[in-house]
C-alpha cells in the first residue's frame, strides 16, 4: 500500500488524498474516492460560481438573491487532457489548508 504524502479532511471541504502520481477526491457527499493521475490534468480550478457579471446583476437585482447568495457553495473543478471535467462543492467559506492543498496540487501538475 502506498503511503499518503497529505490527508485533508476539513468539513466543508471534499477529502483530498495526496500520493506521489496521483491523488484522489472524495465528494462531501459521496462515499467513493474519485482517482486523478498528474499526467492526465490539464487544471485545477477553485471558485465562486456567482462571480460572472449575469449571476451579479440577478443579485443586484433581486433582495432574495442578496441575502441567499452568500451562502451558495463554491465550485473545485477538475479539468481532464481529454476534455473531461469533474466538479465537487465546497464551503463559500475560506480555508487556508483547503487553499495550500490546492496550491500543491497546482504544483504537481507543472512538474
Amino acid at each position: 500500500m502506498e503511503k499518503d504524502i497529505l490527508v485533508l479532511e476539513e468539513k466543508g471541504f471534499p477529502v483530498i488524498k495526496i500520493y506521489p502520481d496521483h491523488f484522489e477526491v472524495k465528494a462531501i457527499d459521496y462515499s467513493k474516492y474519485r482517482t486523478f493521475y498528474y499526467s492526465e490534468i490539464k487544471d485545477i480550478k477553485h471558485y465562486d460560481p456567482n462571480n460572472n457579471w449575469w449571476t451579479k446583476l440577478h443579485i443586484m437585482s433581486s433582495l432574495t438573491a442578496q441575502i441567499f447568495s452568500k451562502n451558495d457553495p463554491w465550485i473545485l473543478k477538475i479539468i481532464k487532457k481529454n476534455g473531461g471535467d469533474w466538479t465537487y462543492k465546497t464551503s463559500p467559506k475560506s480555508n487556508s489548508e483547503f487553499n495550500q492543498t490546492i496550491q500543491l496540487l497546482k504544483m504537481k501538475l507543472q512538474q
